[in-house]
């Protein structure tokens, strides 16, 4: 069984192994669905256009793509200090 994260969490995809230690992930959750019979959930990821860099200024934000739970990490965040 997979732990459900939330709507608003920032997350990374499990293949984008570069981004692991980048703080913030490469997207955040704005649904999720399920659980599944094989109690997996779906989640719509608002991303990057060009999910293979970083979000910023010049990759906005602005995609939404479905992420199956097996693969979607909670990202790395900053402490707040």
């Amino acid at each position: 069984m997979t732990i459900r994260l939330e709507a608003g969490v920032r997350v990374y995809h499990g293949g984008q192994r570069w981004a692991r230690s980048l703080a913030g992930g490469t997207g955040v959750i704005v649904r999720v669905e399920g659980p599944d019979w094989h109690g997996d959930y779906e989640y719509l990821v608002r991303t990057g256009a060009d999910i293979s860099r970083r979000t910023g200024p010049d990759n906005p934000e602005t995609d939404e793509r479905w992420w199956s739970s097996r693969h979607t990490r909670r990202a790395f965040e900053e402490p707040e200090w």
